[in-house]
């Protein structure tokens, strides 16, 4: 099945080379681009995308606010940001709304086509550098104990590093449904309604390390 993706980027030549990239892949197809956040709010629905690549800085509505609406819109949306960007306030606020992936611009192309796949897998991802910014800008909750326990914190590890729940029952030597229900036991013990931001909330308490992206 082919992920169909929707570009979100006021620069002209930027979306050029995301389209020839992404198209390149037999696995993927762009069903749309936009210059900015009105245009993709007008587009979106009619393309019917599985994932968005947004920009957060263009003119007009701000990435956070175009986040919000677009998965107002549509709550199946998988939105990853991409972006040159990675101030505090924007790296929550898109987290907060509901982004599953925040990447920088100057990854490479095969992070982004193997972090596109990730995401249609329903996993998360994080740029190496956003999420050593998520743990530094929340100091209050570092030793706050959410009470997991010895095999949640490995579910938890795993999902860090983007496993999908599959992959979390083959590397534990456990079954699908018993990760499943781990996940739901992380998930109510950290406050939140999934895995993405589960896994931030647990890097800001430094409960888990971020993924290492640099190998």
């Amino acid at each position: 099945m082919r992920a169909r993706v929707f570009i979100v980027d006021d620069h002209e030549l930027v979306r050029y080379a995301l389209r020839s990239s992404l198209e390149a892949e037999e696995d993927m197809r762009v069903v749309g681009e936009a210059a900015c956040g009105e245009d993709a709010l007008a587009q979106v629905m009619a393309a019917e995308p599985d994932i968005v690549l947004l920009d957060l800085r263009m003119p007009g509505m701000s990435g956070v606010e175009v986040c919000t609406r677009m998965l107002e819109l549509d709550p199946t949306l998988k939105i990853i940001v991409l972006t040159s960007y990675d101030e505090d306030e924007e790296v929550f606020g898109v987290l907060a709304a509901g982004a599953v992936g925040y990447l920088m611009k100057d990854a490479s192309p095969l992070t982004l086509i193997e972090s596109i796949r990730n995401v249609a897998d329903g996993q998360t991802v994080l740029d190496g550098s956003i999420a050593r910014r998520v743990i530094a800008a929340s100091s209050l909750l570092e030793s706050d104990d959410p009470g997991l326990s010895e095999r949640e914190l490995d579910v938890l590890a795993e999902m860090a590093r983007g496993a999908s729940n599959k992959e979390i029952a083959r590397s534990l030597w456990i079954s699908e449904p018993t990760v499943k229900t781990h996940v739901s036991h992380i998930l109510r013990k950290l406050g939140q309604s999934d895995r993405t931001h589960a896994i931030v909330e647990a890097m800001r308490r430094g409960i888990v390390r971020p993924p290492d992206r640099s190998q």
